[in-house]
């Protein structure tokens, strides 16, 4: 196989930007679920770098960002080198490089030489420790979701705890107790129950997903 090397590329202005979420496809494996976790938040560089089958990395970190318009909070990722990526590729791949959407030029120390090239050692220097604040992004991520949840779950029990006395609970979770006594509710009872048993499970799933989403994280290492 013939060498590669790493070279940096400058990207487009709103190249680096988060790509649309792709849907899973319905016959999807367990290693592309993996690997579709693996890519979570990846840039429009990025994945149309993949796409033509480019090998590249782009330095990043996670954090908070709160919507101008809906004040809802949400998790962005953002460039570490706003305004560059790295490829890792073979010489005869350059023209291939520079004709994807979303890549400027080549990083080069003058006009009449070549890109630069970055040894393996500083790319993987950045790449440890890239992995490393994801890592505790996750394990932060994880703790405030369940900080979050507990407080929501404690109000939605206290909630239950109003249809459902004292008397009616005995030993029995109040959520246990909900699903098997849903449908000997009144209609609108039954229907302010749903809504607090959809609630839990939709918490139920977001924690599932935060907790494959590092489990796919440390898998990777």
């Amino acid at each position: 196989m013939a060498e590669t090397h790493w070279y940096a590329v400058r990207a487009v202005p709103g190249a680096q930007r988060m790509a649309t979420i792709l849907d899973p496809a319905n016959d999807e494996t367990e290693n592309e679920k993996q690997a579709r976790e693996r890519r979570k938040g990846e840039s429009i560089i990025e994945r149309n770098l993949r796409n033509e089958g480019i090998d590249v990395y782009m330095p990043s970190f996670w954090a908070i960002t709160q919507h101008q318009r809906t004040n809802k909070m949400r998790e962005r990722r953002f460039p570490l080198l706003v305004g560059y990526a790295f490829v890792n590729i073979e010489q005869r791949d350059f023209e291939r490089v520079r004709n994807t959407d979303g890549v400027m030029s080549f990083i080069r120390p003058s006009f009449d030489r070549g890109p630069i090239v970055f040894r393996d050692t500083d790319i993987g220097s950045l790449m440890f420790a890239d992995f490393q604040k994801q890592q505790q992004w996750e394990r932060e991520r994880e703790e405030r979701l369940v900080l979050a949840q507990t407080h929501r779950r404690n109000a939605l029990n206290k909630r239950l705890g109003l249809i459902f006395p004292k008397g009616r609970r005995k030993k029995v979770p109040l959520r246990m107790l909900a699903e098997a006594a849903i449908d000997e509710l009144a209609p609108a009872s039954r229907q302010h129950v749903l809504s607090i048993l959809n609630e839990l499970r939709s918490m139920d799933t977001e924690m599932e997903a935060c907790r494959a989403s590092s489990s796919a994280l440390y898998s990777a290492a």
